[in-house]
């Protein structure tokens, strides 16, 4: 891996994700050693906002923003001049990326003249990428957030496509699967992460891995679940310390760089 940045197959990446507690440190170390090989020791720090907060109409079982659960939280929209303010506070900080995001399905007509707004404002203003997370799109969204200059859109693909009908049902794998395709056919970079810890298996975290990694995603968000109240995981425990790391050690030597891909094992 340290010589040529391969990733390691799905097999493998469960051998990682079963490591005894006394491997875990070397597992970690040579996890570290790969990133500063094949990625460098930078690293980029990007600020996140929501234009509209709460009221989804997807039932993401971990998610606090459904419309659906008795959640407690309430809907938000933000202006214009607050997403400006909010950028020009994220570039003072260094950081250089800001992404706008939204809690819906996918973005309307309304929502998406606000975004090609809110983008020519924050550009006459701000010296800083633009990135979305807008939900899933249609391929004449795709074209027209990547003219407008967006430079990076997330969607996440959450979990491995054998467990996700077990978190959502209001949309499918292959629906989210899509979007990220489209997205890297534009030409705009790719965040595509998951949620770690809703209940999977061993074996369907290193299916998720392997399958984000034949995606080829820029960018790998890896989140852990914090059981939000009035959502369906409200009850799931809280993932094992050692397991978490163990997770951050396998899906790193899944993605050794920005560029290799990991062949998925046949299922």
């Amino acid at each position: 891996m340290l010589d040529h940045g391969c990733g390691l197959r799905e097999d493998q990446l469960l051998e990682i994700l079963q490591l005894p507690d006394e491997a875990v440190p070397a597992a970690l170390q040579l996890a570290h050693e790969v990133r500063l090989r094949h990625c460098g020791a930078d690293v980029e720090v990007e600020g996140i906002i929501s234009i509209k907060t709460g009221g989804c109409p997807e039932d993401c079982h971990f998610c606090s923003q459904s419309g659906l659960f008795g959640s407690p939280v309430r809907g938000v929209w933000l202006d214009i001049p607050e997403l400006v303010k909010a950028a020009k506070e994220t570039a003072a900080t260094g950081a250089a990326e800001f992404c706008i995001v939204a809690a819906v399905r996918g973005p309307d007509i309304k929502l998406m003249n606000q975004i090609k707004f809110a983008i020519d404002r924050i550009n006459e203003e701000v010296d800083i990428n633009i990135a979305c997370s807008l939900g899933m799109l249609t391929q004449g969204q795709v074209d027209q957030l990547a003219g407008w200059g967006v430079h990076r859109y997330n969607h996440n693909l959450e979990t491995a496509r054998s467990f996700f009908p077990e978190v959502v049902t209001t949309h499918s794998y292959e629906e989210r699967l899509e979007t990220c395709h489209m997205v890297k056919a534009a030409g705009m970079e790719l965040c595509c992460g998951a949620l770690i810890g809703m209940g999977e298996s061993l074996e369907q975290r290193a299916e998720l891995a392997a399958q984000l990694a034949a995606l080829e995603p820029h960018e790998v968000p890896l989140n852990f679940l914090n059981p939000r109240p009035g959502t369906p995981l409200q009850d799931q425990g809280i993932m094992d310390g050692k397991d978490a790391l163990r997770a951050i050690a396998a899906f790193r030597l899944a993605m050794p760089g920005p560029c290799c891909a990991t062949p998925a094992a046949a299922n």
